[in-house]
């Protein structure tokens, strides 16, 4: 069973936990805190510590995940942004037992990004203007 979260790339650092492993099915490398896996061109997974690459093989081997699982990791926290590929790693995970989460990404905003007070007191004024306030 699974759970799907919403995520900016700055939060998922903080959404990780010890003994999770992080499995990228973005276009973009990710920073890790925890370990990430990488999948050989015929698909075998391979533990690593560092940037989580984004997984370049169209077939990852599902049933090699047991072990990396086994090894004391407790869980893949799956990072996906809506490819293909992503999507049918997800549905063949989805019938394992393994444990796991997805966690879409989001375009994170910064506030300030839209108004600055000088632009608010314009709008203000221009409210004001109209008759609205």
């Amino acid at each position: 069973m699974s759970t799907q979260v919403y995520l900016t790339r700055d939060a998922l650092a903080d959404f990780a936990e010890p003994g999770d492993v992080i499995v990228n099915f973005t276009s973009d490398s990710i920073a890790a805190s925890v370990p990430s896996l990488s999948f050989s061109s015929d698909g075998l997974p391979r533990l690593t510590q560092g940037a989580a690459y984004p997984v370049s093989c169209d077939t990852p081997d599902i049933d090699s995940l047991q072990a990396i699982l086994s090894q004391g990791n407790s869980r893949l926290v799956v990072v996906a942004d809506g490819s293909a590929g992503g999507d049918e790693f997800m549905r063949r995970l989805a019938s394992t037992n393994l444990p796991y989460v997805v966690c879409m990404l989001e375009e994170s905003c910064a506030a300030d990004a839209f108004m600055d007070e000088e632009d608010s007191e314009a709008v203000a004024e221009r409210l004001r203007q109209l008759g609205y306030i």
